[in-house]
C-alpha cells in the first residue's frame, strides 16, 4: 500500500502546485473562452432555421468535430505537462525528489495522475453547457444524455493518453520550451496518423494489415465514437495503451542520468516487455471487440437478427462502396461507413472497399458494366454492391435513408438493406421462382429481337435467386417454388390452371403478373389473360383500358416514362425521385382492398394520363384526346396486394414489354431493379431481418437573435470571467493563509 499513498501524495502535491499558480487559472480562462466559442457555435447551428438540424448526437461538432479542436487540445496537454520534469531537472529538484524513498515510476505515475485531476479541472465548467441545452430544449424535448456522457469519457481517455505523451516529452530534456515543442509535434503526429490512407492511399492495400492498424490509431475517430454515443472497448484500449506506453518512456526517460550504465540494458528490456505487453493486449481486444452504445434510441445497435447472420458468414464477402461523396449526403455517408465498420468487427471475412468515382472514374465504368449497375446511379448518390463468388447484390445509398426536401437525412435504414443483400449473396438456399409457360409468356432465353426475360434471370441471378420454367401449372405449384412469375401470356390461361394458382395463393404462395400489352391486329378491346377473377378475389382487377400519358412519351409511340408516380409501397417507395421506368401501352390495374386484403398502387401515370377504353383507336400508334368513355387519370399500372392471415402476396404490372430485354440492355429505366425488388417482397427477404429505420437524435432550438447574443455573452464571457474570479479568490486565500 505504501507505493500506492506515494503516488497519490505526489499527485495531491502537483494538484496542488496547479491550482497554486496564477498561470494555471490563466490557461483555465483562456481554455473556457475557446470551448465557450465553440459550444455557442453549435448553438447559433441549432436555432438557425437556415441550417439543417445536426443529424446525431447534439454536441458531437463540439467534441472533436474540427481540427482546430485537436490542435487546441495538443497545445493544452503540453502546456500542462511540459514543466512537469523538465522544470524540476533545471531548478535541480529532480535529484532530491527522486532521493526520496520512491521510485521513479511512482513519481512519473504521480505527476501524471496530478496533471489529468487539472485535466478533469478545466472540464469542470463545460457541464454547464448541456444544462444550458436542457434549460433552451422546447417542450417536450431534451439532448440525449447518454452520447453527452460519452463524450466526456472520451475527453477523460484522449487526455490520459495526451497528458502521457506530454509527459514524456518533459522527461526527455530539461527545457520545458523544448519539452512544449517535442509534445507537440508528437501529439500532431498521433492526430495525423489516421488520416495517413486518405492522405496516402497508394501506401496502404485496401484490405492491408497496415491500413487496419492506421485506422485503430485514428484518435480522431475514436473522439467522434465517443461524441456520438459509441463506446469501443478497442478505442479505450488504445489509449490505455498509449497512456502505458508514454508512461514507461518517461520513466525510462527521467532515470537515465543517474542510472548507472549496467542498469540500462535492464531498463530498456522493461520497456520492450511494456510494449509487447501493450501490443498483446489490443490484439486480442480487437480479435473480440465490445461496443457499447449510449444513445436513447440505440442507433448503433445492431438487431440480435443481424449479428446472428454476421456470424454465420463463413466466405469472403466483398463491399464496394461507390460513392462520389457528394457534400449534401454527407451524414448518409457517414452513417453508412459507421454501419459497415460494425459488420466487419463483427464478421472480418466481410471486406470493404470505397472507390471514389471523382478519382477513378475508368474504374467506375468497369465496375457498373461489371455489376450491371448504372453509372448514373455511382455518380449521382453512390452505390454499395455486395460480391460473395459470382453473386452480386447492389443498394442504393438513397435508398437507404429517408430525407426532406433539403437531403437531411430524417431516418437510417442501412442495416435492414445491407443485411438482406449480405444474405442474397451468401445464404446457400436460394429461392427459385417458377415462371410459367405454355401461354404464350416471355421465354427465360435470348431471343434476337429482346422480346424475352434473359436480363431479369440475369438479375435474378445476381441478387441469389433462380429462375426455373413451370411447364403444368394444373398439376400445382412445386414445393420448390418461392413464388410463381406468369409474365405476358398471350393465350388465355385455361381455367384448371387459374384454379390451381388460386389453391396455391389460398396456401401461402406468391404470385406475379405481367400481362402482355402488344394489341393484336384488328383487336377492340383487350383480351381476358384468364387471370382476372382470381386476381380480383387477391385484390387487384384488370381494368377494360389502356393507360396512355402522351405528356410524359419518351418518343415511343403509345409508351411514357414516370419518375415521381411512385406509391409509398415497399417495392417502389424507394424509386420515387430518383429512378425512372418505361411503361409500353400498359393495361390499367387497380387496386381493389378488402376486409382481409390490402392493396396499393405501385406505378401511376400523370394527372394527364387517362384509361383508354376504346383499343382500334390506338392502332395508328398515337393517342388522341381522352373521350367520355375513357377513364381519367392519374391510374394505376402496377399494384401489389397481400392477405396477412393466410399470407398470401400478389404482384401484377400493367406491362410484360417493360421486363424485356429489349428495354433492359437499352437502359431504359430502372425496370429490372423494380422486378428485383417485386420478387424481395413476395419472397420476404426484405423483411428476414425485421430490422426498422434508426432515428438518431435531430435537436432543435427555437431561440431569438437578442438570445443568441445574450448566450455567447454568458458562454465566451461570464462562465470564464466566474472561472477568473475564482481563481483569484482562491488565490488570495491562500496567500493570506500562508
Amino acid at each position: 500500500m505504501k507505493p500506492l499513498r506515494h503516488v497519490l501524495a505526489l499527485a495531491r502535491r502537483e494538484l496542488g502546485a496547479y491550482v497554486g499558480s496564477p498561470v494555471a487559472w490563466v490557461v483555465l480562462v483562456l481554455f473556457l473562452v475557446v470551448q465557450g466559442f465553440s459550444f455557442w457555435a453549435v448553438l447559433e447551428a441549432l436555432s438557425d432555421p437556415r441550417r439543417p438540424a445536426p443529424y446525431g448526437a447534439v454536441l458531437r461538432t463540439h467534441f472533436g468535430g474540427t481540427f482546430l479542436y485537436w490542435i487546441f487540445i495538443a497545445f493544452v496537454a503540453v502546456a500542462i505537462t511540459m514543466r512537469l520534469i523538465a522544470e524540476e531537472r533545471r531548478q535541480g529538484t529532480w535529484e532530491t525528489l527522486c532521493a526520496a524513498p520512491v521510485s521513479d515510476g511512482a513519481i512519473v505515475v504521480g505527476k501524471w495522475l496530478g496533471a489529468l485531476g487539472f485535466w478533469a479541472l478545466l472540464w469542470l465548467p463545460t457541464l454547464a453547457y448541456p444544462a444550458i441545452l436542457r434549460a433552451l430544449a422546447p417542450p417536450g424535448a431534451a439532448p440525449d444524455v447518454g452520447p453527452i456522457a460519452t463524450a466526456y469519457l472520451g475527453v477523460a481517455v484522449t487526455g490520459a493518453s495526451f497528458l502521457a505523451v506530454g509527459l514524456a516529452a518533459s522527461a526527455a530534456t530539461a527545457n520545458q520550451i523544448v519539452a512544449a515543442v517535442l509534445g507537440f509535434v508528437a501529439l500532431l503526429l498521433l492526430i495525423l496518423v489516421g488520416t495517413l490512407p486518405e492522405t496516402a492511399p497508394s501506401w496502404f492495400a485496401p484490405d492491408s494489415s497496415a491500413r487496419a492498424v492506421v485506422a485503430a490509431l485514428d484518435v480522431r475517430r475514436h473522439m467522434d465514437d465517443f461524441a456520438r454515443g459509441v463506446v469501443d472497448l478497442r478505442h479505450i484500449g488504445v489509449h490505455a495503451g498509449l497512456a502505458v506506453l508514454a508512461l514507461a518512456a518517461a520513466t525510462l526517460l527521467a532515470g537515465m542520468g543517474r542510472r548507472a550504465a549496467r542498469e540500462t540494458p535492464t531498463a530498456l528490456l522493461g520497456f520492450a516487455l511494456v510494449l509487447a505487453a501493450v501490443l498483446l493486449v489490443n490484439v486480442e481486444i480487437a480479435r473480440h471487440p465490445l461496443r457499447a452504445d449510449a444513445t436513447r434510441a440505440h442507433v448503433y445497435t445492431l438487431e440480435p437478427k443481424t449479428r446472428a447472420l454476421l456470424a454465420d458468414v463463413h466466405a469472403p464477402v466483398r463491399v464496394l462502396v461507390l460513392a462520389a461523396q457528394s457534400p449534401e449526403f454527407v451524414d448518409l455517408y457517414d452513417e453508412v461507413e459507421q454501419l459497415l465498420a460494425r459488420f466487419h468487427a463483427l464478421a472480418p471475412l466481410v471486406e470493404v472497399e470505397r472507390v471514389d468515382p471523382a478519382l477513378d472514374p475508368g474504374r467506375i465504368e468497369s465496375l457498373a458494366e461489371q455489376h450491371h449497375v448504372d453509372p448514373r446511379e455511382i455518380t449521382g448518390g453512390g452505390i454499395v454492391v455486395f460480391v460473395s463468388g459470382d453473386r452480386h447484390r447492389s443498394v442504393g445509398l438513397l435508398d437507404l435513408a429517408e430525407v426532406d426536401d433539403k437531403n437531411r437525412v430524417l431516418a437510417f435504414r442501412g442495416e435492414e438493406a445491407f443485411a438482406a443483400a449480405l444474405l442474397e449473396v451468401t445464404d446457400a438456399a436460394r429461392p427459385e421462382i417458377c415462371f410459367a409457360s405454355g401461354h404464350g409468356e416471355l421465354p427465360l432465353g435470348v431471343r434476337e429481337s429482346g422480346q424475352d426475360l434473359s436480363a431479369i434471370v440475369h438479375a435474378l441471378e445476381r441478387d441469389g435467386v433462380r429462375a426455373a420454367e413451370l411447364a403444368d401449372l394444373a398439376a400445382g405449384v412445386p414445393p420448390r417454388c418461392a413464388a410463381v412469375a406468369v409474365i405476358g401470356p398471350r393465350t388465355t390461361v385455361p381455367a384448371a390452371e387459374a384454379v390451381a394458382l388460386d389453391a396455391y395463393l389460398a396456401r401461402g404462395g406468391r404470385l406475379l403478373v405481367a400481362v402482355d400489352p402488344d394489341l393484336p391486329p384488328g383487336a377492340t378491346a383487350i383480351a381476358a389473360t384468364g387471370l382476372e377473377t382470381i386476381l380480383l378475389s387477391w385484390g387487384v382487377r384488370l381494368g377494360p383500358a389502356v393507360v396512355v400519358d402522351p405528356e410524359h412519351e419518351p418518343g415511343i409511340p403509345l409508351s411514357w416514362t414516370t419518375i415521381s408516380g411512385y406509391g409509398a409501397h415497399p417495392i417502389s417507395a424507394s424509386f420515387l425521385g430518383r429512378r425512372a421506368t418505361y411503361w409500353f401501352a400498359p393495361r390499367w390495374v387497380e387496386p381493389v382492398a378488402g376486409k382481409d386484403v390490402s392493396a396499393s398502387a405501385l406505378v401511376m401515370s400523370s394527372d394527364a394520363g387517362w384509361g383508354e377504353t376504346d383499343v382500334g383507336s390506338l392502332r395508328g400508334g398515337r393517342a388522341a384526346a381522352a373521350g367520355a368513355s375513357d377513364v381519367p387519370g392519374p391510374l394505376s399500372v402496377a399494384v401489389a396486394a397481400d392477405k396477412p392471415a393466410v399470407g398470401a402476396r400478389v404482384v401484377v404490372f400493367g406491362s410484360a414489354r417493360t421486363f424485356t430485354s429489349e428495354v433492359i440492355d437499352r437502359h431504359l429505366g430502372a425496370s429490372d431493379l423494380l422486378f428485383s425488388s417485386a420478387i424481395a417482397w413476395l419472397t420476404g427477404r426484405t423483411k428476414l431481418i425485421g430490422v426498422g429505420a434508426k432515428n438518431p437524435e435531430q435537436f432543435r432550438l427555437s431561440i431569438t437573435r437578442a438570445q443568441t447574443r445574450r448566450l455567447f455573452v454568458v458562454c465566451v464571457g461570464v462562465l470564464p470571467l466566474l472561472a477568473g474570479l475564482t481563481g483569484l479568490a482562491f488565490l488570495w486565500r491562500r496567500r493570506r493563509a500562508s
